[in-house]
C-alpha cells in the first residue's frame, strides 16, 4: 500500500476460514501482530481510572475533553460511544491522545431527547451501527450536517426495529435487541491472531474493519459484529461465501487514492474511495492503526434524499 508522504505500509491481509449463521457471515481478517506500540484503549482506561472524559466548561453537544493521565498513547475508535454526561455521545474520528494530556475532540449525540446530566461518563457496550457510521462519514464528505445525519440515522434504525426509546438513545436500541444479538455473538468466536472481520449480510459485502493488533481488535469484536447485525433482516440464508470477491474488495481498497485528512491527535488520518467503496484509513507510528471500509451502494442515494428532507424539516 502506497499512501503520499508515508513510507510504504505493511498491507498483508490473511483471509481466515469464513464463519456464517443464518444471514450473516464473517470472515476473520489476520495481519502480522504488533505488539511494538503500546496504545491503552479507551474502555481500559477508564476501567483502570487513568482516563476522564467529560463536558466543557460550557456544555456543547459535539465536543467533549479527554484526560489521558496514562503514560500511554490513548486510542479512541471511530464510532466508539460513552454513556453519560448531559447526553450520550459517538466519537466522530478515531484519535490518538498523546501521554499525560488533555484534547477537546469532536463527537457527535446519539441520545436526541436528553440535555441534563445524568452520571459520569463510561464507555458503552456499544458503537455507532453500521448504517449510522456510513451517513456520518458521507455527511463530513460531503460538507453536510453531520450531527443531523447522525440523529436521523438513530430515528430510522429506531423505527426499522420497532422500538422507541424515550430519548431517542441509541444504546437502547441495541439493549432492545440483546437477545437476539447474543445469539450470534456466539456463532462468531474470535479466531487465533484476528486483527479484524469482513461482513457479509445476506450473501452481500458489507464492508470490513482493521486494527494494529489481535488485542485491540477483541475489544471491538463483539462491537463491531452488533453494529452491522443491528441494521440487517433476514433476506437469504443459503448465500455461499465468495472468499474471492472479499479478497478484492481488500484489494481494491488498498490501491484507492487515499486523501490526507489530518489527525486529530498524534495520528494521520485519510479519506478513500473507489468504485464499490470509501472509508477511512488511520496509520500511527506508519502502521495501520484503524482501517474502516464500508460498501458504496445505492444507499447513498437514500442519504441524499434522507438528508433533503431534514433541511425541509428544519
Amino acid at each position: 500500500m502506497i499512501i503520499p508522504g508515508l513510507e510504504p505500509i505493511n498491507s498483508e491481509i490473511e483471509l481466515l476460514k469464513p464463519q456464517s449463521h443464518e444471514h450473516m457471515a464473517v470472515i476473520p481478517l489476520k495481519t502480522e501482530p504488533n505488539y511494538g506500540l503500546d496504545i491503552l484503549t479507551l474502555k481500559k482506561g477508564l476501567e483502570l481510572g487513568l482516563v476522564e472524559v467529560k463536558e466543557c466548561k460550557h456544555s456543547t453537544v459535539n465536543t467533549l475533553i479527554v484526560k489521558n493521565n496514562s503514560v500511554t498513547p490513548l486510542l479512541l475508535i471511530d464510532g466508539e460511544e460513552v454513556v453519560g454526561g448531559d447526553q450520550n455521545r459517538i466519537v466522530n474520528s478515531t484519535i490518538v491522545v498523546a501521554p499525560k494530556s488533555e484534547t477537546p475532540i469532536s463527537v457527535s449525540c446519539t441520545e436526541h431527547g436528553r440535555w441534563g446530566y445524568k452520571s459520569e461518563f463510561k464507555s458503552s457496550m456499544h458503537i455507532a451501527d453500521y448504517n449510522t457510521r456510513r451517513a456520518k462519514l458521507h455527511a463530513k464528505r460531503n460538507s453536510r450536517s453531520v450531527q443531523q445525519e447522525v440523529w436521523s440515522s438513530i430515528s430510522n434504525l429506531e423505527e426499522s426495529i420497532k422500538f422507541k426509546s424515550p430519548t431517542s438513545a441509541m444504546s437502547e436500541s441495541y439493549d432492545a435487541q440483546r437477545t437476539n444479538h447474543n445469539e450470534f455473538i456466539k456463532a462468531f468466536d474470535i479466531a487465533d491472531g484476528q486483527t479484524g472481520a469482513l461482513i457479509i449480510i445476506n450473501g452481500e459485502i458489507k464492508g470490513f474493519e482493521l486494527f494494529l493488533n489481535p488485542e485491540i481488535y477483541s475489544h471491538f469484536h463483539e462491537k463491531i459484529i452488533k453494529s452491522y447485525l443491528i441494521n440487517s433482516k433476514v433476506e437469504n440464508t443459503t448465500f455461499s461465501i465468495n472468499v474471492d470477491e472479499a479478497n478484492q474488495i481488500i484489494e481494491n481498497a488498498k490501491e484507492s487514492t487515499f486523501e490526507d485528512k489530518k489527525g486529530s491527535g498524534l495520528e494521520k488520518a485519510f479519506e478513500f474511495e473507489n468504485q464499490r467503496t470509501f472509508g477511512t484509513l488511520y496509520i500511527f507510528e506508519n502502521e495501520i492503526l484503524h482501517w474502516s471500509c464500508f460498501e458504496k451502494s445505492d444507499d447513498n442515494e437514500i442519504i441524499e434524499e434522507t438528508f433533503d428532507e431534514i433541511q425541509i424539516r428544519t
